[in-house]
């Protein structure tokens, strides 16, 4: 009951403030000033290559932009991570109309600390430290070396070149993993009879092109190497032998129209890909699908709203437990962390209404030995409120809406950008058992 008062609250309230809206039209009219664009100048940064800022914008010099499109343009710029403050405005001089663009190189070499819990239970830790080296030669780059120790050990090392040939608009990205990591699958435990681990071994590369600031295609290979038990099954493992060798292609297109990346605001973001595993070498072969989309968008005044509705599908010969779609680990309904499912496909929807407490602060901080750049970041405090929906199933099964589990609740988030996020959520479930859940990151 108290889940159907709230799903009725919140479509109440949309209701009220759409009718509001479009009764006072008045009320959607905002007096804009133009600029027109006779130059472009950018200043503060000691580090980053120029272009790397002005590939960003959507205007160039002849336009003549708004002022809420010089807000686009700066929180654009923002979501780069590389800067801790941008400023974005217009200046006249000797009659000429220059769009000046003034940053604040953050610190690009830092570890992070960071302890994930599995199942809920204590006993199941991985904990260790992401380690970044960003922006090394102005460019964007960023290398990332994680190491994680306890339940799932794991190891990866990350090269992302966005830039690799800017004229051209290529961009190049690596990863090499090592990963320990228990059998998630009930199915798999059941026909081993118990418990057991995989070794991972895998690479990938992909070459992306951007085609504008809002589109990208890209296209990738990869090789994995997964040791399974002793006495190996089918589906335990693709081949039905203890080791499986899997060549994988990857196709990819993303559409990012949002503002501020890390906690948008206005835009969509959408990406779709697909991947190809084994070419029916040793009798692997099967394909992963996954879309993603997400709207973001201002209510009124501070108040904003996103939703998100993702799908992850599994198909072709038989599949690899290992690689079944699974909620209740990386995917998750919030009132239902801890209840895993698996099957060849995921759905999971959320919605999400967030009001500014602190919008935006640019924080810093003097402090002996500690370079200013590591204690200065752009904070934001948001109350929020979200529903969550999801479900697993297999190819052969009916799809039925009565069998999506589904989460309410509400959360508080701190934002250190461009660093990262802390958020705390309280989170019940359909039958109203509540749970508190607390992470880095953003939920969407």
């Amino acid at each position: 009951m108290l889940f159907n008062k709230f799903i009725f609250f919140a479509i109440g309230y949309f209701f009220i403030v759409t009718v509001n809206l479009f009764a006072n039209p008045d009320s959607l009219i905002v007096k804009e000033q133009f600029y027109s664009v006779d130059s472009i100048a950018v200043s503060g940064n000691d580090i980053t290559e120029e272009y790397i800022i002005l590939r960003e914008l959507t205007f160039k010099p002849g336009d003549i932009v708004s002022g809420s499109q010089l807000q686009f343009n700066k929180e654009r710029i923002f979501s780069l991570r590389l800067f801790t403050k941008v400023e974005l405005y217009p200046v006249t001089e000797n009659e000429k109309s220059i769009i000046k663009i003034d940053v604040k190189e953050s610190w690009y070499i830092y570890p992070i600390p960071f302890i994930r819990r599995q199942d809920g239970s204590m006993s199941k830790l991985s904990y260790g430290i992401n380690f970044s080296f960003k922006n090394f030669r102005g460019r964007n780059e960023h290398l990332r070396t994680i190491i994680s120790l306890g339940y799932d050990p794991f190891f990866a090392l990350v090269y992302l070149n966005p830039a690799l040939d800017y004229k051209r608009n290529l961009g190049l990205g690596f990863g090499l993993y090592f990963l320990k990591m228990n059998n998630k699958s009930e199915v798999a435990k059941r026909l081993y009879g118990g418990d057991f681990r995989y070794k991972y071994y895998s690479t990938e590369i992909d070459l992306a092109k951007r085609l504008n600031q809002f589109n990208e295609i890209l296209a990738g290979v990869g090789f994995d190497y997964i040791e399974g038990p002793d006495s190996p099954l089918k589906r335990i493992t693709a081949s039905g032998e203890k080791i499986d060798r899997v060549i994988s292609l990857i196709l990819g297109y993303n559409y990012d129209s949002r503002d501020l990346k890390q906690f948008s605001q206005n835009g969509i973001f959408s990406s779709i890909y697909f991947k190809h595993k084994g070419f029916g070498l040793a009798d692997i072969d099967y394909n992963l699908f996954g879309f993603d989309f997400r709207e973001y968008r201002s209510i009124v005044e501070d108040l904003s709203a996103r939703w998100r509705f993702t799908l992850r599908h599994t198909f072709g010969s038989t599949i690899p437990l290992y690689d079944y779609s699974f909620l209740g680990y990386d995917e998750y309904v919030r009132g239902y962390s801890n209840q895993n499912s698996e099957g060849n496909n995921l759905l999971l929807t959320s919605i999400e209404v967030s009001y500014p407490v602190i919008k935006e602060w640019d924080f810093s901080i003097k402090l002996p030995l500690i370079p200013r750049q590591l204690t200065s970041a752009r904070i934001g405090i948001y109350l929020s409120a979200f529903t969550d929906a999801g479900q697993v199933f297999n190819n052969h099964q009916r799809f039925k809406f009565s069998n999506f589990n589904t989460g309410y609740g509400f959360g508080l988030t701190i934002l250190a950008l461009p660093y990262n996020a802390i958020r705390f959520e309280y989170a019940f479930n359909k039958i109203g058992k509540g749970e508190f859940l607390f992470g880095t990151g953003f939920s969407f």
